[in-house]
């Protein structure tokens, strides 16, 4: 007889079967995590140098949107965004600054050496100081000198296309932001040398007898949020992003890990106007001589690589120069004038003596890693020891999200200082730079009755979407001043310049740690209070244009440039303002005129800012606000974001049916900052996050496979 015999699973049973099955599916979860934590971890730095050696050092958004992505689909992003860099010309370059006064000239000759046997195509990015005019381009092909015009960008662009299909050798020179432009020079041959020029006007700033002129050499990676297209439906808000991220695209360069490219040299002539005290360069060894009224000034080294700003710093003898001149230029029967004023005696800002209601907002982002956060977080400890005991302040530090001191300010008191200073100390450079946020939290901060309000954002600026923070600064701003700190050896000093600006405020930059101390000192005693506000500039009959519209509040010694175009002129000028002794004002006359070309330059930089200004403010709709731009930059052949420099050499070069292979020059990374901390996407972590993750992760793993398996012991023990 067959019995069957039948087994019915107890309640244990189950448990324990249960069990065993949750233990084999956490021991495969945690041995595929570990796997790939240890990836993660071993491979990050190896995939750092690989993405800077073939891409460049810059956080990805910069490099377009991710293949596969639906803004990679996008056509409006256009075929140049997805061109991959390419093995590059060799370049050097020379800047020449004639200074005279409080107005810069200056050039830049770039040589593009192609060291292959092929014919190619060069581009290459490079900053300017960001209130330059630039007017001229032109281009040195053999014994050929080829000067540039000004056109509208769209055609520039049509034009030099055209030539480099026709094999002529061709320059285009184009603004990516008022401090970052583009040179592209077309049909290089085997084993040639071609030089570009490019001329710009700037101005000199200028602090009682001190006087700073700064050249950039260098553009930082900048950062740019990550922008989304799969979750939008809205055709015109799709369109708007797709352009942004466009823009962001064109920022994007190839990073030299060895910082030794793009070698520059430096010749200075300049005419300070009176005997000079002191001369120096916080970032460089000068060589000077004398030239009778001139001083000659180059670099002791001959050249250097293009890793960072060149900062010049002197002062005249005291009371030499005079408080207030006009610069002078007549064109065409208008006059054109950048009014020097310098403010009356800056311990009229001691007689006002309110507290000040302060919150700090420091950039801990990857791109401050190194030198530019040492100089923060000396800079930042200077101005907290600075407080006086009836000042309220906080601090705010951020990168991808942000963080408070206190939540809110609260008195400068020993104890609040004390964490203040634990806080600053523990601070370190990671993660994105998410400005907007922290940004808008320290302007919403609302004073008590009776306070200054002020912002102090120490940053290196490297960021991308400029436009939309300013927008964010006009809107929340309310009573507060901005003033901002750029930190590092290659600050964006437009986003520096205009942030503070547009906050009523003042800039100040600190190149490194040995210079933070002493300047952001003085710096910080300056902005203590404004020395003179509500100002006006009034001239007798004629016409007067004046940009900016609104003038800013003069703060400590810091002089204010005005340029001012005026017709059928009476020569006279008032500049009039309220200090705390009551009205304060200026006069100025013909006597005071000093020649000085490039004046009407300025003048007209100025205006084309006024008006994208306008246009960002949404005053003005950017078809009307293009035309106005043309109006003033094709007379005034200036570069601006709608018009660019084209030279074509009439002569086709490159034989028919000879290949032309594209190549962007790499640049270097800005001294002092760190490269790990900015690779990885969107620039939120570097590799050594990456390590730091994978670390966790298997730590994670292990503690989930020890507990899952304590569980199953019990229970089993339960079962006998």
């Amino acid at each position: 007889m067959q019995v069957q015999t039948f087994s019915y699973p107890t309640q244990a049973y189950r448990l324990a079967m249960r069990d065993r099955i949750l233990v084999r599916a956490v021991s495969v979860l945690c041995f595929a995590v570990v796997l790939a934590a240890v990836y993660l971890a071993l491979a990050a730095p190896v995939r750092a140098d690989t993405a800077i050696q073939d891409d460049g050092l810059f956080l990805r958004p910069m490099a377009g949107p991710a293949a596969g992505s639906p803004a990679a689909a996008d056509p409006a992003l256009g075929e140049a965004a997805q061109r991959p860099y390419r093995a590059a010309p060799r370049l050097a370059q020379t800047i020449r600054l004639d200074i005279a006064g409080v107005v810069a000239r200056g050039s830049v000759t770039q040589l593009f050496r192609n060291d292959s046997s092929s014919w190619v195509e060069g581009r290459y990015k490079f900053p300017l100081p960001s209130d330059a005019a630039v007017d001229r381009l032109r281009i040195r092909v053999d014994d050929r000198v080829v000067e540039g015009v000004i056109q509208e960008r769209e055609q520039a662009q049509r034009t030099y296309d055209q030539a480099r299909e026709a094999g002529q050798t061709a320059a285009l020179l184009m603004e990516e932001r008022p401090n970052l432009f583009t040179i592209s020079l077309a049909n290089i041959g085997p084993g040639e040398v071609i030089a570009v020029d490019l001329e710009f006007q700037a101005k000199v700033n200028r602090e009682g007898d001190a006087f700073e002129f700064r050249m950039p050499l260098v553009s930082a990676p900048r950062y740019l949020p990550d922008m989304e297209l799969s979750s939008i439906d809205h055709p015109a808000l799709r369109a708007t992003i797709a352009k942004q991220l466009e823009d962001a695209a064109r920022l994007g360069f190839p990073i030299d890990l060895s910082r030794q490219s793009n070698r520059t040299a430096l010749e200075v002539a300049l005419d300070a106007g009176a005997e000079i005290a002191s001369l120096e360069s916080p970032t460089h060894d000068l060589v000077v001589s004398r030239d009778e009224q001139k001083y000659r000034i180059g670099l002791r080294l001959g050249e250097e690589p293009a890793d960072r700003d060149i900062v010049l710093r002197w002062a005249t003898e005291r009371a030499e120069m005079p408080g207030a001149a006009l610069f002078h230029e007549n064109r065409d029967g208008t006059d054109y004038l950048l009014a020097m004023i310098s403010p009356p005696d800056a311990r009229i800002s001691e007689k006002l003596d309110r507290p000040r209601d302060i919150t700090f907002l420091i950039d801990t982002s990857g791109s401050m890693d190194g030198e530019s956060m040492r100089a923060a977080k000396s800079a930042l400890v200077e101005a907290v020891l600075g407080l006086r005991p009836d000042d309220r302040f906080d601090i705010i530090e951020f990168d991808n999200d942000y963080s408070r001191l206190f939540g809110s300010t609260r008195p400068a008191n020993l104890t609040a200082v004390d964490d203040a200073l634990r806080f600053v100390a523990a601070l370190a450079a990671d993660g994105g730079t998410e400005m907007a946020g922290p940004l808008r939290a320290a302007m919403n901060d609302r004073a008590e009755p009776g306070y200054l309000r002020q912002v102090v954002f120490l940053t290196d600026g490297q960021v991308g979407n400029e436009d939309a923070l300013f927008r964010m600064i006009e809107a929340n701003l309310g009573k507060a001043r901005l003033f901002t700190v750029g930190l590092g050896s290659a600050p964006n000093d437009w986003f520096m310049r205009k942030a503070a600006e547009l906050g009523r405020g003042q800039t100040v930059s600190i190149p490194n740690d040995d210079d933070a101390a002493e300047r952001m000192a003085d710096f910080y005693r300056g902005i203590e209070q404004p020395v003179v506000v509500d100002l006006t500039l009034a001239t007798g009959a004629g016409t007067a244009e004046v940009y900016p519209t609104r003038l800013p509040d003069l703060y400590g010694a810091k002089s204010l440039m005005i340029p001012v175009a005026l017709t059928e002129w009476d020569g006279t000028l008032t500049v009039a303002g309220d200090t705390s002794d009551g009205p304060w004002q200026i006069q100025l006359d013909r006597s005071d005129l000093r020649p000085a070309a490039g004046v009407a330059k300025l003048w007209a930089e100025s205006k084309v800012e006024a008006i994208q200004d306008t246009m960002r403010a949404g005053d003005l709709d950017a078809e009307t606000g293009r035309l106005a731009v043309l109006d003033v930059a094709i007379p005034h052949r200036l570069a601006t974001r709608y018009t660019s420099f084209v030279a074509v050499d009439a002569t086709p070069r490159r034989p028919e049916g000879e290949a032309l292979r594209e190549g962007v020059v790499p640049n270097n990374l800005p001294d002092g900052m760190a490269m790990g901390s900015l690779a990885g996407p969107a620039g939120a972590t570097g590799w050594e996050a990456d390590i730091r993750i994978g670390v966790a992760l298997i730590a994670g793993s292990l503690f989930l496979l020890l507990l899952s398996r304590r569980l199953s012991g019990g229970r089993n023990r339960r079962m006998v």
